[in-house]
């Protein structure tokens, strides 16, 4: 399904932009990982595999780079960066994630007007913003998307990981394919500019709610703003996830059948009326779904035509029938990692998936690409191996 065999892209992301390279690796581009000679700093990030360090056993980058190539370059000097300019005459797209002015945008673009720059920053290459720094849990508070997480008697929180970034990048990768395509047109390359904060605003109906009538939505914790029961209930093996709206609740009520009577009263089959006595109805609900497997309440509810799943554990997910038919799981193997499963690209097309692969080793591809690519002779990569260049 290598939907963009033939192009390629030049990674020099950070954190913030590295699963937008995998994105576009997913879709078929060729991606060089671009790192700096003493590795690229998420290499330095754990988990790390059996909780040992080392600049081959991070899994995070592990995942993020996976099917990359791996070119050790020093861009800062002189040298390094003439050899980056050379390599982005034969690219498609170049992705970075630096303080905007890091590059210059026109250096490249006289090199290769054809040349898609997608720069994934925590506000933009505008604005007054720009220069702050931005890790994960900025650009998730600046967006809006914090206020409203967590329970409402308690501060916000934030989600787990990078979500921010996640988001981020996937707004840069399809950012990515839209100017490929607009180029097909007109022949020219474009800067495609990505906000993690607007990206993440982008995501919830904070901004739109507030923006058209002054509503300000408060935290809710995993119960549904709007409808009740919907919300996180215990089993005895774990937790449901269980969503009932008025077209549910009747047949809610059936499968449960020793239910209290006064929920057969006409006015519990209103939405805004349970979810105005939430708190008193979750109550009466995690009493009834607590004695029950997790995965068979949620099988049964789904046979009764209400939605109910198991919230899964990452054990259990892996474990899952739905995750295992579909194949999302494949198995790869890596000189320090050995062999284990990773999780393939999260949609078919034509019923084909990608495989996975595994990520490259520290400089692994360098001299095969400058060599391939650059027509370097062995004897001038030595020279800039022992000058540090690479």
């Amino acid at each position: 399904m290598s939907l963009l065999n033939g192009s390629l892209a030049l990674d020099l992301t950070d954190l913030k932009g590295q699963f937008c390279g995998k994105l576009l690796r997913d879709f078929g581009l060729e991606v060089i990982k671009v790192e700096p000679p003493g590795g690229d700093p998420v290499r330095h990030l754990g988990p790390f595999k059996d909780n040992e360090p080392g600049l081959e056993r991070s899994l995070r980058f592990a995942y993020l780079n996976a099917g990359k190539e791996s070119l050790t370059l020093d861009i800062t000097r002189p040298a390094g960066f003439e050899l980056l300019l050379r390599l982005a005459e034969q690219a498609d797209v170049l992705l970075e994630s630096a303080a905007p002015g890091t590059f210059d945008f026109e250096a490249l673009r006289g090199r290769n007007s054809r040349l898609v720059i997608t720069s994934v920053t925590g506000f933009g290459q505008t604005g007054p913003h720009r220069d702050y720094l931005c890790p994960d849990i900025v650009g998730f508070a600046m967006g809006g998307l914090m206020y409203i997480s967590g329970d409402a008697a308690l501060p916000p929180v934030k989600a787990p990981e990078t979500q921010s970034y996640y988001f981020a990048s996937i707004y840069a990768a399809f950012g990515t394919l839209l100017a490929l395509w607009q180029r097909g047109n007109d022949g020219q390359g474009r800067a495609v500019d990505v906000s993690i904060q607007e990206a993440i605003a982008s995501q919830e109906h904070l901004i739109r709610n507030f923006g058209f009538d002054g509503h300000s939505v408060a935290r809710h914790g995993s119960q549904h703003e709007y409808v009740a029961p919907a919300n996180i209930f215990p089993a005895s093996d774990g937790y449901i996830y269980l969503f009932v709206t008025r077209a549910h609740w009747k047949l809610f009520l059936d499968f449960w059948g020793d239910h209290p009577a006064e929920l057969d009263e006409p006015e519990w089959l209103d939405n805004d009326f349970r979810r105005n006595r939430a708190d008193e109805l979750n109550e009466m609900v995690a009493s009834f779904t607590r004695p029950f497997e997790r995965e068979n309440l949620a099988e049964r509810l789904q046979r009764a035509g209400v939605p109910c799943l198991a919230v899964n554990s990452p054990t259990a997910f892996i474990q899952d029938e739905q995750v295992r038919e579909r194949g999302l799981l494949g198995a790869v193997q890596h000189a320090a990692l050995g062999d284990y499963p990773q999780t393939s690209f999260p949609l078919l097309v034509d019923s084909q998936r990608e495989p996975p692969l595994p990520p490259p080793l520290l400089g692994q591809h360098t001299r095969e690409v400058l060599s391939g690519r650059l027509g370097l002779s062995s004897g001038e990569i030595e020279r800039l191996v022992a000058q540090g260049i690479l």
